[in-house]
């Protein structure tokens, strides 16, 4: 994962360079939300590749145990989730880029968008937020045989487990 990593920091910063010309730091920054977004669908996409555990199956592993898994439901949800997941990061990233894009004079000037800027701060972590919150209020309908935990439980469980998630080797 390192490598991969590196990569992409490297082709952002190349991206950067040749669409903002290195002439100011707003460039920069602007370009941020669309990049941490697409980083975090890559997150989520890299493992739906055959051979590899989807994310949030790692997660239901680490959190409530791999035998949750052998459930034919809790494993199909786990992969479905896992690329809701992606979609909707590249989708905003998507959106950012384009919010970028039109802040530099790409595209034609349109009164309604939020900038770059707004969008990142305000708009893309709500949007984060809405999917994880929706989700988990949903899934003890759409999954009834999994163990509830509550909120802030789940989240800190999440965060304790979160490094080890993202191993190229995860559970």
């Amino acid at each position: 994962m390192k490598r991969a990593l590196v990569w992409v920091v490297v082709v952002a910063l190349v991206l950067l360079g040749h669409f903002f010309g290195g002439k100011n730091l707003r460039g920069v920054l602007d370009a941020l939300p669309a990049l941490i977004a697409a980083l975090v669908g890559w997150l989520f996409a890299r493992t739906l590749r055959a051979g590899r555990t989807p994310l949030i199956a790692r997660a239901i592993a680490a959190i409530d145990g791999a035998r949750w898994l052998d459930d034919p439901a809790v494993a199909a949800y786990a992969r479905r989730l896992t690329a809701v997941w992606a979609a909707w990061q590249f989708a905003l990233a998507a959106c950012a880029a384009l919010l970028a894009l039109r802040a530099h004079g790409i595209f034609a000037d349109a009164a309604w968008p939020p900038s770059p800027r707004v969008f990142g701060w305000i708009v893309l972590p709500l949007a984060v937020a809405a999917l994880f919150l929706g989700e988990f209020f949903l899934r003890p309908h759409l999954l009834p045989q999994v163990p509830r935990r509550g909120l802030f439980a789940f989240l800190a469980a999440l965060i304790r487990h979160w490094p080890a998630l993202l191993a190229e080797r995860a559970p």
